[in-house]
């Protein structure tokens, strides 16, 4: 898992775990996103995580990303997959933005 806005070596990131056949869950700008996602549905060009902050909180006043309250987002959990299949189908367009590929994450997880 991975922001595109902290990281810069996308390319070269998503060859390698190719190679390794590992998944990846790239969110595009960011993580909070996925969480945005929870919420609303969110399909406008957000270029960073200062962009996205104020909308989240307005959902969640207190929001502190060292101090995720899951709870907070268990109900939307379905929505979010949806909305978050739907900005990016396969979940490893890297460029695709917004996007995030936290959904396989949360499939995989449902799965096992």
């Amino acid at each position: 898992m991975f922001d595109v806005d902290e990281f810069r070596d996308i390319d070269r990131a998503a060859d390698l775990a190719r190679r390794h056949r590992v998944g990846l869950a790239i969110s595009n700008p960011c993580f909070e996103l996925w969480l945005l996602l929870h919420f609303d549905d969110r399909t406008a060009y957000s270029p960073s995580y200062a962009s996205l902050l104020p909308l989240l909180r307005t959902h969640l006043p207190d929001y502190d990303k060292t101090d995720l309250a899951f709870t907070a987002y268990a109900t939307g959990i379905q929505q979010a997959c949806s909305r978050a299949r739907s900005l990016e189908p396969t979940g490893e367009a890297p460029y695709v933005n917004p996007s995030t590929g936290m959904w396989q994450v949360v499939e995989l997880m449902r799965r096992t």
